[in-house]
């Protein structure tokens, strides 16, 4: 069971003490309802006023996972009470759909929940595409994917891809829009601000090693972004990219730990 432990630095009711520790009144019902509130361990209601020194402790739900297990093997590159960081291979999809049913990350994470015993169920802070391959942040429990969430632009991300010709540095703003149910996304004023960062890292037989990094999360922005300048990454059907090995990756994440309030930087190894 997943809890929190704090101690009181000055006089507050409960619920507005878990108001400025980012706990959201949604959630802080949830606690009410189907976990527990205690004071010095005995159990208090939101509206109890807390002393200075108290101990409170937030005693969250259980989670139900209702994703098939599967024993997949997962590359943990990082791990801690509160988070995951995975770097998922390429041609995995991170959760099941119609199309992709099984084999997902997803399936894999809850197998290995059930192997370590963690009741909980599946929090992808950032997903990658399914051809996409590299790191990826997961959330062991719902209050730290949704202290993770609450601005992602916050977590800093780069990735390395090759592209068509010869790239220089750059930044691209264009907005990305998702016309209807069509998986392709195109560039219109219709569309959410997308902003990525580009840097050439190589260039050899008309390709370009091109490192980005992401100022926003738009689904297949830097496919999008790189297309729509006349460079399109290697290999992508989707945005006319030239025959060859489709390799976007996701080589860096950097964050605050929501937590323990530390710079954690992780980055994926074996690179070109």
């Amino acid at each position: 069971m997943y809890k929190r432990q704090f101690v009181v630095n000055h006089q507050s009711r409960i619920d507005d003490f878990a108001r400025s520790h980012k706990i959201s009144q949604k959630l802080l019902k949830d606690i009410k309802m189907k976990g527990d509130i205690l004071v010095n361990g005995m159990h208090q209601t939101v509206r109890y006023e807390l002393q200075q020194d108290d101990v409170i402790t937030f005693i969250y739900p259980k989670e139900d996972n209702q994703i098939p297990k599967q024993n997949i093997s997962l590359n943990i590159i990082y791990e801690d009470d509160y988070l995951l960081i995975i770097d998922k291979e390429k041609g995995m999809a991170c959760i099941p759909t119609r199309s992709h049913p099984s084999s997902t990350l997803a399936n894999a994470l809850s197998y290995y929940y059930q192997q370590i015993n963690l009741a909980s169920t599946i929090h992808l802070v950032n997903r990658l595409d399914k051809e996409t391959s590299g790191l990826m942040i997961v959330a062991k429990y719902r209050e730290i994917h949704d202290l993770l969430c609450k601005d992602i632009t916050h977590i800093y991300r780069r990735y390395q891809a090759h592209v068509q010709g010869k790239v220089e540095n750059g930044i691209i703003d264009k907005p990305i829009y998702k016309d209807g149910y069509a998986m392709k996304r195109i560039i219109d004023e219709r569309g959410k601000q997308s902003v990525t960062y580009y840097q050439s890292l190589a260039y050899y037989d008309d390709l370009s090693l091109v490192e980005f990094e992401l100022k926003t999360g738009r689904t297949h922005q830097i496919r999008v972004h790189m297309a729509s300048i006349g460079h399109p990454l290697i290999g992508d059907e989707l945005y006319g990219g030239m025959n060859g090995v489709f390799d976007l990756t996701s080589t860096m994440v950097a964050f605050v730990h929501p937590v323990t309030k530390q710079i954690k930087v992780i980055r994926k190894t074996g690179l070109k």
